[in-house]
């Protein structure tokens, strides 16, 4: 099934970045302040995962060129590695990024929800739930309605956000004391230290590249992606990094590190409990609005799955107003059921385990094809600068990350292994019965 390309440049762009802003930007600071301590630290460590995020629009810019295909990562591991490491990625995507990606926005729009109308923890699981329910329903109408209703939220929270960075250079009165302030903990490394906040940071990022899944559905991709990918890396990394500059004009890390919210605690301290009140409002907005861009991209590698017969088939129907909603359903119903049993942290764990993993031989897989370029490279693809280099830094990175999760979570890296095991046995099932 040829899918009609809809999508301009300026939608691929707020794609990605309306998959990052969501509940990182609210959630982590006070995590990463924690870790940190240090004003120049904190901020070296926001620039770093703008880093990351650049580097990874560069590669998965020439892998999206490379095949302007639905599913983004799924159809590079297909293409590199085969249909059983594809039926694996795309399995495990649909499960842990896409209902786990999805649940972890939803439980931080829920744990808002609860504070803003002063609800017992219970009903944050039930309002996750509900929210991922009507992004669903909305996105059930169409590519077209789900594209605008994202453009829309993504522009309202990019507004949001610069006003807060206003608010906090116009009305904070402390002075940020860069250099002196000395890390919680001295004895450890820079890389040791950087390490512990980066996980928060990353997840904060997450989901930058999220428009190369939607590459057949987008016009002229061989310029379109690069743009859209460079430049939302570097639009997230220059609001992320005056965020929380703003933020350190209100108060100190050390007053940042056990908070929940550090932006709400700064309105708060400005004006009261309106200012709290309104940024609660403007944190539920903001995961709203990443929960629905990560509905609207993530889902097409479940739909490319379907589509190559390595899912069901049904989940592969498009509707006319090019909308997949067998799909729909069958994620967004996962994603209620996983609100509904485990908590915002437990969720971060596991997704950021599987995802390590899994886009660690996504990168892998652009040394792949310049190997198998033997020199000669396709005209029509962006040529990433030093793309083998900028793979492996990022495959080292996600290393490092899975192993610290591993290390710090030992019970959720089980579970999260088990599934991963059982995804590789049902392949075997999934042939047989195919061939049957």
């Amino acid at each position: 099934m040829q899918l009609k390309r809809i999508l301009g440049t300026p939608t691929a762009l707020l794609i990605g970045m309306g998959v990052a802003i969501g509940s990182g930007i609210f959630r982590t600071p006070g995590d990463v302040a924690e870790s940190l301590q240090a004003p120049w630290l904190i901020t070296l460590g926001w620039a770093f995962g703008g880093a990351f995020t650049l580097m990874a629009g560069m590669v998965t810019a020439e892998l999206a060129t490379r095949f302007p295909r639905a599913g983004g990562e799924y159809v590079y591991f297909r293409e590199a590695y085969g249909r059983f490491p594809a039926f694996f990625f795309g399995w495990a995507y649909t499960i842990f990024i896409i209902g786990g990606g999805a649940a972890t926005i939803a439980a931080a729009f829920g744990d808002f929800g609860c504070d803003l109308f002063y609800l017992k923890e219970d009903w944050s699981g039930l309002l996750a739930a509900a929210a991922v329910a009507a992004v669903t329903g909305i996105n059930l109408l169409g590519l077209r309605a789900g594209a605008g209703l994202q453009n829309v939220l993504t522009i309202l929270k990019v507004a949001a956000l610069l006003a807060i960075v206003f608010i906090g250079f116009a009305r904070g009165d402390q002075a940020i004391d860069f250099w002196t302030t000395p890390p919680q903990q001295p004895d450890k490394s820079l890389l040791v230290l950087l390490a512990a906040g980066v996980v928060p940071i990353l997840w904060a990022y997450s989901g930058s590249t999220d428009s190369a899944k939607l590459a057949e559905e987008i016009k002229d991709v061989r310029r379109a992606m690069p743009r859209a990918l460079i430049g939302s890396a570097l639009a997230l990394t220059a609001l992320y990094v005056a965020v929380n500059l703003a933020v350190m004009r209100i108060m100190t890390p050390a007053e940042m590190a056990p908070l929940k919210s550090v932006p709400g605690e700064a309105m708060d301290r400005l004006f009261g409990l309106p200012g709290r009140q309104a940024m609660l409002i403007v944190a539920m907005l903001v995961c709203l609005g990443s929960l629905s861009s990560t509905v609207l991209a993530t889902i097409r590698v479940t739909f490319a799955l379907a589509r190559d017969g390595l899912a069901f088939r049904f989940m592969s129907r498009m509707s006319a107003a090019q909308a997949p909603v067998p799909a729909f359903i069958v994620v967004g119903g996962f994603a209620v059921g996983l609100v509904l049993t485990r908590k915002f942290a437990e969720v971060l764990q596991i997704y950021f385990l599987a995802s390590a993993l899994l886009f660690g031989l996504a990168y892998a897989s652009l040394i792949v094809f310049r190997w198998r370029d033997q020199g000669v490279f396709p005209a029509h693809v962006y040529r990433c600068p030093a793309g083998p280099i900028l793979a492996t830094v990022l495959i080292l990175i996600q290393l490092a990350l899975a192993a610290g999760i591993v290390m710090n979570n030992p019970l959720d890296a089980a579970y999260t292994a088990g599934l991963l095991v059982v995804l590789g046995l049902l392949y075997l099932v999934w042939k047989r019965t195919a061939r049957s």
